[in-house]
């Protein structure tokens, strides 16, 4: 047989189902449907929260041989590091309680001098302790998954915090699990204070300066910042607990020919590598975002996220 005669395309036998145009047009028209419904019914959330709550188990299920290599890790851990842990721990246990002896002799005081002056009194926040269960894989989305929600106390807007500093803040939250965006992503926004002079500014995430990169902007050029100095949350968003250690100052460069300076810090929290968290409640729960109808009908001024607080910014 002539090789000119032969059929080059598939036999009928091998073509089944729609081709592969059609399957692109009915897909895109498909995904154009759910973008609509979303921004008219705003049905993805729940259908998001429904879907996490299916998938949770199957979550923990992947993470069952992760966790018996790690608890086999840990049981084949030598003895004399063991024992070095154990020593290193009582030490820090032992200057835990002279802090925490000291602390409460000046919460003590500090709250009699408050009663004097008729000022409100200050209550420690309420924790919920969480662990790191998930990490977004994305580097440009600085955000990890705890394996606390909205059924065990975790609320929209929640700090979260470290043994060393403050790691970010709730910003989606389902039944069994919620999304936690770090202080070093970029659209994370924290108002402090340098706890040396008391100076109020506004801390952001700078992916610019690599994993972990934080900045202090809007800082005037002759503004009291140093190298080695600590940032603390100002408390003045309503959201964040005053006194939360954030950051320290690695460097401050000023230039003539600008009116800011340029501070670069670095966060005190494990950012990379934590593992377990205190969830705080807010100062001011979060509400959650109007129907997108409203806002545009006018009924509801259009806000902002509170991890941006802009209004923070100008305050000084």
């Amino acid at each position: 047989m002539a090789y000119g005669t032969l059929e080059r395309s598939p036999p009928p036998f091998f073509r089944q189902g729609p081709s592969a145009l059609t399957r692109l047009l009915l897909f895109s028209a498909l995904a154009v449907l759910l973008m609509a419904l979303d921004t008219r019914f705003r049905v993805t959330p729940l259908l998001r929260q429904g879907l996490s709550v299916a998938v949770y188990p199957l979550q923990r299920m992947a993470q069952v041989p992760v966790l018996w290599a790690q608890e086999l890790g840990g049981y084949l851990e030598s003895p004399v590091q063991a024992q070095r842990e154990i020593s290193r721990l009582q030490r820090v246990n032992a200057a835990l309680s002279l802090q925490a002896q000291m602390e409460a002799q000046l919460r003590l005081e500090n709250n009699r001098l408050r009663t004097l002056l008729h000022l409100q009194q200050s209550m420690p926040p309420t924790s919920v302790a969480a662990q790191i269960s998930a990490q977004a894989s994305d580097p440009f989305n600085r955000t990890v998954v705890i394996d606390r929600g909205s059924l065990q106390g975790v609320a929209l807007g929640s700090p979260v915090i470290d043994e060393t500093g403050l790691l970010g803040q709730v910003t989606r939250d389902y039944p069994l699990s919620a999304e936690v965006t770090l202080i070093t992503d970029r659209d994370a926004v924290v108002p402090v204070q340098i706890q040396r002079t008391g100076e109020r500014g506004v801390l952001y995430g700078e992916p610019g300066l690599g994993q972990g990169g934080l900045e202090l902007r809007w800082m005037p050029t002759a503004a009291d910042v140093r190298v080695g100095d600590l940032l603390v949350t100002s408390g003045v968003d309503g959201i964040y607990t005053a006194g939360l250690r954030v950051a320290r100052v690695t460097a401050v460069v000023r230039q003539r020919d600008t009116a800011f300076a340029r501070v670069i810090c670095a966060p005190l929290a494990d950012v990379e590598g934590g593992r377990h968290v205190l969830v705080l409640k807010p100062l001011t729960p979060l509400a959650p975002a109007p129907p997108a109808d409203i806002v545009k009908s006018g009924a509801v001024p259009r806000k902002p996220h509170a991890a941006s607080v802009p209004a923070a910014a100008g305050a000084r």
